[in-house]
């Protein structure tokens, strides 16, 4: 009887097991499809979204991909040096001007494009 009961156990714990590494694989495979798709680039990205690195924080600007706690604060140190204040030209009038920050190059600077606002959103023309 004891052989019985060993033998369902070890079944059941078999059976748990390959559920287990089934679960785990479903879940890991979703994952990855989600980093997939969350790193390529937008198709579109909505003025509300956009990030104007004359004025942003540091982090709304390490939402920008590849833009991390370094070159957000660096984006953000650089802003302050060149003066972005009332009265003087802002420090980055395009994209290409966030070059000048150490380790942002021209393929990080074409991934963050679509995401970086350098004047005003359009205006409604509905609106006064």
């Amino acid at each position: 009887m004891q052989a019985g009961r060993d033998a369902t156990l070890r079944a059941a714990q078999s059976v748990a097991f390959l559920v287990a590494v089934g679960v785990c694989l479903t879940l890991s495979l979703g994952f990855a499809a989600g980093m997939l798709q969350r790193s390529q680039s937008p198709t579109s990205v909505h003025w509300n979204e956009r990030i104007n690195p004359n004025e942003a924080p540091v982090a709304s600007l390490m939402r920008l991909p590849q833009v991390g706690v370094a070159r957000a604060r660096a984006i953000a140190a650089h802003r302050e040096r060149a003066g972005s204040q009332a009265g003087r030209p802002p420090a980055f009038k395009t994209a290409d001007d966030l070059r000048q920050i150490k380790g942002i190059g021209p393929a990080i600077v074409e991934e963050i494009r679509p995401w970086l606002q350098f004047d005003d959103p359009p205006r409604d023309s509905n609106e006064p």
